[in-house]
Order: C-alpha cells, then sequence, then structure tokens
C-alpha cells in the first residue's frame, strides 16, 4: 500500500504521541531521581529528539499495515453483506 495523505497524518501524529510519551517518562524518571533540572531537560529532550526520528521510521510501515488490513475487512465484510442481499 503506498503512502497516502490520511497514513501520512497517522505517522505524524503516532509519532508525535511517542516522542511526548518519551519526553515525560524521561523527565519524570530524571526529576524523581534527583538529577539537576536542567539536566533533565536536556536528556528529555534528546529522547524526545530520538523518538522523533525513530517513530517517522517504525510508524510509517505500521500504519499502512493497520489501513491494508482494515481497508481488507471492510471489503470482506461488504462482498458478505451484499452477498446476503442478493440471497433475500
Amino acid at each position: 500500500m503506498k503512502s497516502g495523505n490520511g497514513s501520512q497524518e497517522l505517522t505524524r501524529l503516532a509519532t508525535a504521541y511517542f516522542a511526548s510519551i518519551a519526553f515525560a517518562v524521561t523527565f519524570l524518571v530524571g526529576s524523581l531521581s534527583g538529577v539537576d533540572g536542567g539536566t533533565a531537560l536536556l536528556r528529555s529532550v534528546t529522547a524526545a529528539a530520538i523518538a522523533i526520528v525513530v517513530g517517522y521510521l517504525l510508524a510509517a510501515p505500521v500504519v499502512d499495515v493497520v489501513l491494508a488490513a482494515m481497508a481488507r475487512d471492510e471489503a470482506a465484510r461488504q462482498a458478505a453483506e451484499r452477498a446476503k442481499e442478493d440471497d433475500s
């Protein structure tokens, strides 16, 4: 399946959620472990940047697979519905 605008938008959203969770977890762990605030912030920003790069690399294929499976299931459901209507 080729990436379209919808899958690009879902990839962007998934990557943003992944980066925000990485930032939050890293900042909380750093803060709760007694690290200086600036150090915790720098580590969190670094973790978020890494998460963005990894997210763009991994999220696009996952989103495409999920959308393809949803389209296949919807086509099968519609075919079964048409067959049911034809039998009636």
